[in-house]
């Protein structure tokens, strides 16, 4: 019995199942890591403002959102419109001014982190990026919902859906970033340990609805992004995705 259990555990290995890492990524996968250089660059130049060019549409959006939802205020406007107090619905251009005004005020905080990095003395050694750690084809809400619809009316209904719903792709990619700070004994330098998602949209149908994306162009998220965040675009996410080991070190 015990042979049998360590040709088993041998053969789960072989495969990658305990190992939770993918023996062989695709040629999406491995095209994500190649755009990933790109991200890197910016990251070693502390260039913040190109992570919020890099980023995801839709989640960048909320991000500027959340970001406006917070100036002084907001919060009274609220609480206004939810009591009926001011019921005057925002036009289309004022919408599209708001959103034009969040978004740029998100890359100004970003391009600020990346400025006060720099004058603090923060240095970006290297960043690099590993093979590919996992992957998944993933939908977004809407075309989740035409998948059940279409569940309720027959298998070749659902057919129909899986041949044109929409289709995006989420790749992990692991990164080892070596940082040098000032210290008041010098400098002190530290490895960390993480990673990033990349993230494209592959198939899009819903022409209503933009999502900002460009068709096959990878995104990056990094990896201060929670994982649910991202379920509230993919809401077919597998529950317990594989992620890389992460932490830092003294080097």
């Amino acid at each position: 019995m015990k042979g049998m259990k360590k040709v088993f555990l041998l053969t789960l290995l072989t495969l990658g199942i305990v190992s939770g890492v993918c023996t062989a990524a695709s040629d999406a996968a491995n095209n994500a890591r190649e755009a990933a250089r790109r991200y890197g660059a910016a990251v070693r130049n502390c260039d913040m403002g190109w992570a919020v060019d890099s980023m995801y549409p839709p989640l960048r959006r909320t991000y500027a959102d959340q970001l406006t939802a917070n100036a002084p205020g907001s919060e009274a406007a609220r609480a206004h419109r939810i009591m009926g107090i001011n019921k005057r619905n925002e036009t289309p251009e004022e919408a599209r001014t708001r959103m034009i005004a969040s978004d740029r005020a998100l890359r100004e905080k970003y391009a600020r982190m990346g400025k006060a990095m720099k004058e603090s003395g923060v240095k970006i050694e290297s960043f690099t990026v590993a093979a590919p750690y996992s992957e998944y084809e993933v939908t977004p809400p809407m075309a989740s919902v035409q998948a059940v619809r279409a569940d309720t009316r027959g298998i070749r209904a659902v057919e129909e859906v899986q041949q044109t719903r929409d289709r995006s792709r989420i790749v992990v990619l692991p990164t080892t970033l070596v940082i040098s700070v000032p210290t008041r004994n010098g400098t002190t330098r530290i490895e960390r340990k993480s990673y990033i998602f990349a993230v494209r949209d592959e198939v899009i149908t819903d022409t209503g609805i933009s999502r900002g994306t460009k068709l096959n162009q990878w995104y990056f998220i990094d990896s201060n992004t929670d994982v649910n965040t991202l379920r509230t675009f993919f809401p077919d996410l597998p529950l317990y995705i594989k992620l890389p080991a992460t932490g830092d070190r003294t080097l």
